[in-house]
């Protein structure tokens, strides 16, 4: 009786409130799968296509250039952009902000569209006039004449590299390959030339988010809450920025002078101190009475982390991916690797908060503090020099045939004759 007694009441509620209910619930759905189609589609098209593509092509592409010397990667470039959403969200609310940076993408992929293809890629396409063409416009719209000398040692280069791959025959001027594309593919990635460089990429990577403390930042206004530091923590996010970019111009400066290898293990041993000497903050002074201007220290500690990470800790992955991959196989290695640094990446974001109740923020700095630490032993030991050195060299590094000493040395990027020990390719 009191089950039919409530059923006209509730049939009565649900046309008054019940109606205003069920379209909330449908806006809230609708609305989560609107915000989902369009991460995916800036996750595909912005993120993974424009970001990816431009650090392991266009990047890629100059670096070929020796007597050139490449200024400025594109995540260097990036940060200027990073500053300015940081002075957006500190002077506007998220909807303008969003607003303002709509435009980005638009920009970016109508920029992308005069970007010709990859000289490398071109030439192994036969295309050897396009590639001159790309080649003229990669070095500043130069007169063909200008880069002839170097045009000729790419196609040398990419015939040698190519020929000596056993799924490719040399057929007059080009290159046919042999069997299918998937068996192509699949010989060229496990030959050991393209695996053991993929694997120091690797780990290169996994240390490199360990190190920048990349799974902190979508939080970071709340720890340095739970910190108490006595600043705005947007304009920490500012400041840090503008000291990222400030550490990658002296990178550019004292780049070819001590190369990337001694940058590195410097930058990369003063961030492992900098999220332990938090983690020591966080665990002995941050209740302290008696020194009150202790709470100053963990700004300085992520400020400083921030210069020194960009000064090498963000930079070295993405300058070795366009150095140490042999023409074969090198476009699907360089997806590969930049696919698996976001799958790294966002593991890391997604497991943040759970590790950080289980064994509290000190904890967290202890832990990247020593994966920090343990990144640099393994700089130390394993991290090839590749600043100076040409394409050749650095392919040998990953054989039984190369000179160990000249491997960890800098190289003299303006000759053109090889050093002791290395192959011609």
């Amino acid at each position: 009786m009191c089950r039919q007694a409530e059923e006209p009441e509730s049939l009565d509620s649900w046309s008054e409130s019940g109606t205003v209910k069920n379209r909330y619930n449908y806006s809230r759905r609708s609305t989560f799968a609107q915000v989902l189609v369009t991460l995916i589609q800036n996750w595909l098209l912005i993120e993974m296509g424009l970001y990816s593509a431009m650090i392991t092509t266009v990047i890629g592409a100059l670096h070929l250039n020796p007597e050139e010397a490449l200024s400025m990667s594109d995540e260097q470039a990036s940060w200027f952009g990073i500053f300015v959403m940081y002075v957006l969200s500190y002077l506007f609310d998220w909807r303008s902000v969003a607003l303002i940076c709509s435009a980005s993408p638009v920009i970016t992929f109508t920029c992308m569209t005069q970007i010709p293809e990859s000289p490398t890629w071109l030439i192994v396409k036969n295309r050897y006039e396009d590639a001159r063409k790309s080649l003229c416009w990669l070095r500043g719209w130069v007169e063909p004449g200008k880069v002839e000398e170097e045009f000729q040692a790419l196609v040398k280069h990419a015939k040698d590299s190519l020929r000596k791959n056993k799924s490719a025959q040399s057929v007059g001027d080009g290159l046919i390959k042999e069997g299918g594309y998937l068996k192509t593919q699949f010989k060229e990635m496990t030959s050991r030339k393209v695996l053991l460089p993929l694997r120091l990429i690797l780990i290169v990577f996994v240390f490199r988010e360990i190190t920048t403390f990349s799974a902190i930042r979508p939080y970071l206004i709340g720890e340095l809450h739970k910190l108490r530091t006595p600043i705005n923590a947007k304009l920490v996010l500012i400041i840090s920025e503008v000291l990222v970019f400030i550490g990658a111009m002296l990178n550019v400066a004292f780049l070819h002078r001590f190369g990337k290898r001694k940058i590195a293990i410097l930058a990369n041993g003063i961030v492992a101190l900098c999220i332990l000497g938090t983690g020591v903050y966080s665990s002995f002074l941050q209740d302290s009475t008696w020194m009150p201007q202790a709470a100053w220290l963990p700004v300085i500690f992520w400020l400083t982390l921030n210069f020194f990470c960009g000064f090498s800790a963000v930079l070295l992955p993405w300058q070795l991916v366009c150095e140490i991959f042999p023409i074969a196989g090198r476009g699907l290695a360089c997806g590969i690797t930049a696919g698996t640094k976001y799958l790294i990446q966002s593991a890391m974001i997604k497991s943040y908060l759970f590790i950080e109740n289980w064994i509290s923020l000190s904890g967290m700095m202890y832990l990247y503090g020593t994966g920090a630490v343990l990144g640099v032993i393994h700089l130390y030991f394993c991290l090839p020099e590749t600043e100076g050195k040409t394409l050749q060299q650095i392919e040998t590094y990953f054989t039984k045939n190369h000179d160990r000493k000249e491997k960890y040395s800098i190289g003299k990027a303006a000759r053109v004759d090889h050093h002791p020990g290395s192959v011609d390719c």
